[in-house]
């Protein structure tokens, strides 16, 4: 049960690293985004984020903010998915739906 235990944190370590290793803080400053989208080429109800698509979210999108209790989905920036829906802050995507989560402290 150890091992399992020990394995299971090295693979979150590696991930995490993994994760600063392909997107770090100056990954959109080398890799400027070439997609070029104005704020007022959203329609409501979508809402316009300067840093949403691409490969580690460096381009604009278009996103409609879902409210909770919506079905969500999570994604993962590093490989350049990009949700054209996400849940509003403080919401986030638990197991599918957009859920409140108790501030820690």
């Amino acid at each position: 049960m150890k091992v399992v235990l020990v394995l299971a944190i090295v693979a979150c370590a590696v991930a995490l690293v993994y994760g600063d290793l392909v997107c770090g803080t100056n990954y959109c400053k080398q890799n400027p985004c070439t997609a070029k989208l104005s704020s007022s080429s959203c329609r409501p109800p979508s809402t316009y984020r300067a840093l949403h698509a691409g490969k580690c979210a460096c381009c604009p999108a278009c996103v409609t903010l879902l409210s909770e209790g919506a079905a969500c989905k999570t994604y993962s920036k590093e490989l350049g998915e990009t949700p054209s829906a996400v849940c509003k802050e403080p919401l986030k995507c638990l197991t599918g739906v957009c859920t409140k989560v108790a501030p820690r402290g």
